[in-house]
């Protein structure tokens, strides 16, 4: 069956073709073209018919016009009742004014345009059918006339329009709420006569900053967090009087963005870096890369190297990401580490390799840090050592190699160096990834932040998983409120004397650390053989810590730390059947985190038997840290306990350490009890390096000192000195979490 008055689309909107596939059973009587490749394909054109409707018609008593558009798909020029698509009527009016001709109605009329590709409603093209009343009787159907619109979108791979917009950009993808955006579009052949209108989601009109460049908008960022949509259209009508319309969108973020950063993709994991870094690949048999952290104070002659050799200029520290098979080397993330370090120790000189500090996260991953000291006259450039730690812990098969990394003509060969890492095991499919940084001893201080939110976690993902960005809101606490308490239990066996000396004299730095953070606390301290509470009791007076801290020398040999402090933790209360000394005394105070640091050269000598996994610590939350000698670990429980505890542990010989630990213990207490907990944390990896803060819309640092840091065992963000926020503050955490890829 035939339709009425058929026409093809005007000559720009004729190019609209859809090319059918190869094996279509009807290919045959389809059109066959050369395309421009000089390819053959088949090319299907809409068409349109419009069909008169006489006066007393039950759909237009007055008249009017009945539009149908579809393709063309047996190639006759003709629409078959088969290939209707779109079916509009359009009605004469019957209340018109005179016009010349004495008709007091409006006549029907229908336009057709051709809809580029890259279109919002039609992503590869086709044509646009605009139907309406000729209220001004021009015989043209102008905007204010159109009544129906019909979008007739191509299939498969057709010949349609270029698009006319090229590109729309945004000078901020993601805004703070009332921030000035900058929309711009990259037009093709932009003319004075061409149609460019912008509107916002409800589609207002928006007016461009300069009337000569209609392609370019500020907009201001909603109040409100959430997303925005701007549209861009552009008409163009060319010598013949054939129109091409575009239309396309693009989204703007309001809220807080999240930090920048870096994706190394391994095998079969991906590993999220912080800003501060460059990557290059290194090469052998590893699966990973080799990182740089950008100069603390970059030189004006600066400039990265794009190969591998040699390493950049100006470099101090370094360090590798890396996938690999465990290699019989553990079942565990902990014991695998435990093994490549002794292949290390064993490779570098006796003794220059020592552990000082050593975490378990919740999720099994374990971060470490080493001091690795070498010998006056054996020296290393920081690559040069890099390339040893290469070979034993990163190649991905045994007996696999690395190439050496060339020192760049800047580093200086030294003795002492920092080794921090973090490793993740997935022992099912046997992905051990290992993140690491190395530096000189003496350079540390300059990138302790970039370290610490480098290898405090080990951020992983599959590689086929994607970002998703959080905003979490919150109102500033009064930070001097919140209550962190302190246990000390210090080992006074005849052994500690020189430990005890070092011990007191980090009164001070830990009054300062605290303070620091803006926090209500009190310490307490008890010793190895006994529950009784030094000095005054709790006290934040720092020369009675400096004091009870100091027990002396002539306590038992038989140390039972873990005992005396879960006894003097006892709380009837809480179910047990009597008081300790601690509870007794009115600690933990309401509200309070409890931290427990136990220090000890010797092993835990428990009285009866004790279970690191169910405990007194452990049900009621209380965070232990071990300050503990190495070479008795494993008869002890005391770094198993902090380990159970998310607690952490320090070498007992490592004096030089203390301080920085100290700061740990406090800043970990202070996340507790003072800090804002990401409210992702619990259920998604939290990709720690993309976490950005303002306080009311001014953007924070992340600063140990005077700013932020993020604390992954408490999973909070604290704030320290001169950053504190006053209280009622509108805080806001942008960061990035991983949403697993599901199978």
């Amino acid at each position: 069956m035939k339709l009425g008055s058929v026409f093809k689309l005007s000559v720009v909107a004729a190019s609209v073709a859809l090319i059918v596939g190869c094996n279509d059973d009807d290919s045959s009587s389809k059109k066959s073209i050369e395309n421009k490749e000089g390819a053959i394909s088949t090319q299907i054109l809409p068409v349109v018919s419009v069909e008169k409707i006489a006066e007393g018609d039950t759909q237009c008593p007055a008249g009017g016009i009945k539009v149908l558009s579809g393709l063309d798909e047996n190639q006759n020029d003709e629409l078959d009742e088969a290939e209707v698509s779109s079916t509009q009527y359009v009605c004469h009016s019957q209340d018109g004014n005179n016009g010349e001709d004495g008709n007091t109605a409006y006549d029907a009329l229908v336009a057709v345009v051709a809809v580029a590709k890259e279109d919002n409603t039609c992503a590869i093209g086709g044509q646009k059918v605009l139907v309406g009343l000729d209220t001004n009787r021009n015989s043209v159907l102008d905007a204010d006339e159109v009544q129906k619109t019909q979008y007739l979108c191509s299939t498969g791979t057709v010949d349609t329009p270029a698009p006319i917009i090229n590109a729309l950009t945004a000078s901020a993808s993601t805004a703070y709420p009332g921030q000035t955006v900058t929309l711009s579009a990259t037009i093709s052949n932009l003319l004075n006569t061409d149609k460019v209108i912008w509107t916002d989601a409800s589609g207002n009109e928006l007016a461009p900053k300069d009337p000569a460049q209609p392609e370019v908008i500020e907009i201001v960022a909603c109040e409100a967090s959430g997303q925005e949509k701007y549209t861009l259209h552009v008409e163009q009508t060319n010598d013949a009087g054939d129109t091409i319309i575009q239309t396309k969108s693009i989204l703007i973020t309001v809220g807080q963005a999240t930090t920048q950063t870096q994706t190394v993709v391994l095998s079969t994991q991906q590993v999220f870096l912080p800003q501060g870094f460059s990557t290059q690949q290194a090469t052998g048999d590893i699966n990973g890369a080799v990182i740089y952290g950008e100069p603390a104070v970059q030189p004006q002659a600066m400039t990265f190297a794009k190969s591998l050799a040699p390493t950049p200029e100006h470099i101090d520290l370094v360090g590798f990401v890396a996938e690999r098979p465990s290699l019989n080397a553990g079942k565990s993330a902990d014991a695998i580490l435990s093994s490549l370090m002794s292949a290390v120790s064993s490779e570098l000189p006796r003794n220059s390799v020592s552990q000082f500090a050593k975490t378990v996260l919740a999720n099994g991953d374990v971060s470490a840090s080493y001091n690795i000291a070498l010998p006056s006259g054996e020296e290393k450039k920081g690559t040069e050592l890099l390339s040893v730690l290469l070979k034993l812990m990163a190649v991905n098969k045994v007996g696999g190699t690395v190439d050496d990394l060339i020192p760049a003509s800047t580093e200086v060969a030294v003795n002492d160096f920092q080794l921090d890492v973090v490793f993740s095991y997935d022992e099912p499919s046997d992905s051990l990834v290992v993140t690491s940084t190395l530096i000189a001893k003496d350079k540390y201080a300059l990138y302790s932040d970039l370290i610490t939110s480098t290898t405090s976690e080990n951020i992983t993902a599959t590689v086929d998983s994607t970002l998703e960005v959080q905003m979490d809101s919150f109102e500033a606490v009064d930070q001097t409120a919140s209550r962190a308490d302190f246990l000390f239990v210090i080992d006074n066996s005849g052994s500690m004397g020189d430990e005890q000396d070092e011990i007191s004299q980090l009164a001070l730095s830990f009054k300062n650390t605290v303070a620091n953070a803006g926090i209500d606390y009190m310490v307490g301290t008890i010793t190895t053989d006994s529950d009784t509470l030094r000095g005054n009791g709790f006290t934040n007076d720092v020369l009675q810590i400096e004091q009870d801290l100091k027990p002396g020398t002539n306590g038992s040999a038989t140390e039972r730390g873990i005992y005396w402090s879960e006894k003097a933790l006892l709380s009837s209360v809480l179910g047990d059947d009597e008081d300790g000394t601690v509870t007794t005394a009115g600690y933990p105070r309401q509200g309070a985190s409890l931290s427990v640091i136990i220090m000890g050269d010797e092993r835990s000598q428990y009285r009866g038997t004790f279970d690191v996994q169910k405990n007194l610590f452990v049900d009621r939350g209380y965070r232990v840290y071990s300050v503990v000698d190495p070479s008795v670990a494993r008869y002890s429980q005391y770094d198993d306990l902090a380990v159970a505890t998310f607690g952490s542990v320090l070498n007992i010989n490592e004096v030089s350490e203390y301080d920085t630990f100290m700061e740990t213990v406090a800043k970990n207490a202070g996340a507790t009890s003072a800090g804002y907990q990401l409210t992702l944390a619990d259920s998604h990896k939290i990709l720690s390096s993309s976490i950005s803060v303002t306080v009311d819309g001014q953007k924070a640092q992340r600063d140990s000192a005077n700013g932020w840091q993020y604390y992954p065992l408490s999973q909070s963000i604290v704030f320290t000195g001169s950053a504190i926020p006053v209280q009622g503050a509108k805080l806001i955490v942008a960061y990035q979490y991983v949403e697993t890829a599901k199978p």
